[in-house]
């Protein structure tokens, strides 16, 4: 394993709360919206992987968030609105955060 550093237990996108958990999951990870978490895969032992799959699981719940997830047609802006105002402010303030993937 690489590295230990603070746990990251919550994760705030667009102003709601989702809590991060490991768990033994086939997929990399998943965003369940409905349940306020996150779940990345216990297996994932490397450090930027981890984070990798963690961004994207936030991805998913700011497009959700936007009602992104409602659309019947993707639009470009919208899309490009959910990213800029609500996901990128989500994972700059996790920059300064350290992951301790072996403790979470």
């Amino acid at each position: 394993m690489n590295n230990p550093t603070p746990v990251l237990l919550s994760v705030k996108i667009g102003g709601i709360d989702f809590t991060v958990i490991r768990d033994n999951i086939a997929e990399y990870g998943q965003m369940l919206f409905d349940e306020r978490k996150i779940v990345i895969s216990s297996s994932i032992d490397d450090a930027k992987e981890y984070a990798a799959t963690l961004r994207h699981e936030m991805l998913h719940a700011a497009l959700h968030i936007a009602g992104i997830s409602y659309l019947k047609k993707y639009e470009e802006e919208p899309i490009v609105r959910a990213i800029d105002n609500i996901f990128f402010p989500a994972w700059d303030k996790l920059q300064n955060k350290t992951i301790n993937i072996e403790t979470v």
